[in-house]
């Protein structure tokens, strides 16, 4: 079974591979002819106008985008690789959606912006787009936001091939960008690997919380009823277990299920249905196991808020991840579970992500050694006092608070020319 799995997955990804190749020609043709990809909103100079481009769109940039609108006269143009749109990840806030196929066509959609005035704020964690749009529009002010930096997981010398060929255009957006927005810790461990000598200016901008998302709790912990919730990635048996061990949940969910704890687990929209076929088996036949369907952002926090407790169990014995992965790495499920009023169960193996449970008392930090008695570690918490904690602390960690450090970063790039720079 693990064969035909890993044979699905080698063969999606060659149907993906070949179709943006055998669509580069066609566009690298029009490009030389000048023929560019129209573009339905048009630029002003009276107000700003950024383009958010990358090739796996995540719901962080929607969420930022929204908040952005609230408070400033902004045009938001999302130029995203089609094959790493998921519409799920996105929202109603960007002006106009654009999905390139290939290098080329990319190209011919920044070329109605090269004369203007524009912010390019690039995502990652994949730097290859990235990387040529800063060369390509290098004219205009360009900024890496940095999701996960790859040369941090297991090093510089990884055998991991797709990892290697990024390694080079995520040294020149580390080093080469007009500046840099975080939502980790994870610049200041991969400048020093790269040997990067002057860091660009860097923008720490957490993943924050959604105010419009905030779930209000009033359940009741009960020993015999408790429900335990995890949203993001999910990874089949079959893939290599030193890179995505801590995504595969079969472990888990026999140890709670020995507790008859319930474990409730939303895939990542961006999560292959080929991944996860595993855990329908095992929901089949295991009552305290359940596969939900994956949900956008807007409805996420509202579906979680039907639990007592999020669930990161991200520990370190599980993966060949390096130490400064674990120590400077974060993920927005945290800032999820906090939306949704719940406690949070994390991994203390995850410092900083841990940090910002404790600092805002929103949860509990564990061991890997704790998950095989987590109902005796439930069962003591005054489970009232935590929701209140987290309901009460959530604000200061929101993005209406903190909205205003980004577009303060986006003034020392771009101005307008003329009329009010916000609304």
């Amino acid at each position: 079974m693990n064969l035909l799995y890993k044979f699905k997955s080698i063969y999606s990804k060659v149907i993906t591979l070949g179709t943006r190749k055998a669509s580069s020609l066609y566009d690298y043709i029009l490009f030389f002819l000048g023929i560019q990809h129209p573009v339905k909103v048009a630029y002003s100079s009276e107000k700003r106008t950024v383009i958010y481009l990358g090739e796996n769109l995540p719901p962080r940039i929607a969420r930022m985008v929204k908040w952005l609108k609230k408070t400033e006269a902004l045009t938001a143009i999302l130029v995203c690789s089609k094959d790493g749109f998921h519409k799920k990840f996105s929202n109603d806030f960007f002006d106009e959606v654009i999905l390139f196929r290939n290098e080329w066509h990319m190209y011919r959609i920044l070329k109605n912006f090269r004369s203007k005035k524009v912010l390019i704020h690039s995502f990652g964690p994949k730097t290859f787009y990235p990387d040529k749009a800063r060369m390509f529009m290098k004219q205009n002010k360009f900024l890496y936001d940095m999701q996960d930096v790859l040369c941090i997981y297991y090093g510089m010398d990884t055998n991991i091939r797709w990892f290697r060929q990024e390694f080079p255009h995520e040294k020149n957006v580390l080093g080469l960008s007009d500046g840099l927005v975080s939502h980790g810790l994870e610049p200041l461990p991969a400048t020093k690997l790269y040997g990067i000598k002057k860091r660009p200016p860097l923008l720490f901008f957490p993943l924050y919380c959604d105010n419009d998302f905030f779930q209000t709790n009033t359940k009741e912990l009960k020993p015999d009823d408790i429900h335990l919730v995890y949203a993001g990635e999910i990874m089949g048996s079959f893939r290599d277990k030193k890179q995505f061990g801590n995504v595969q949940f079969h472990w888990l969910i026999d140890e709670l299920s020995k507790q008859k704890i319930h474990f409730h687990v939303y895939p990542s929209p961006s999560t292959l249905p080929l991944y996860f076929e595993e855990y329908k088996q095992v929901e089949k036949q295991n009552p305290f196991f359940h596969l939900h369907k994956a949900v956008a952002q807007d409805e996420l926090a509202r579906e979680l808020s039907q639990y007592h407790f999020g669930i990161i169990p991200f520990f370190k014995a599980n993966t060949g991840q390096s130490d400064d992965k674990y120590k400077y790495s974060t993920a927005l499920k945290l800032f999820n579970f906090i939306e949704a009023g719940i406690p949070v169960l994390v991994s203390e193996d995850i410092e900083f992500q841990c940090w910002i449970t404790l600092r805002y008392k929103a949860g509990i930090a564990i061991k890997k050694d704790d998950i095989s008695s987590l109902i005796k570690i439930i069962e003591k918490t005054d489970y009232r006092s935590m929701v209140n904690s987290v309901l009460a602390e959530r604000e200061k960690i929101s993005l209406k608070r903190n909205i205003e450090h980004l577009t303060d970063f986006y003034r020392r790039y771009l101005k307008v020319d003329s009329g009010s720079e916000s609304r």
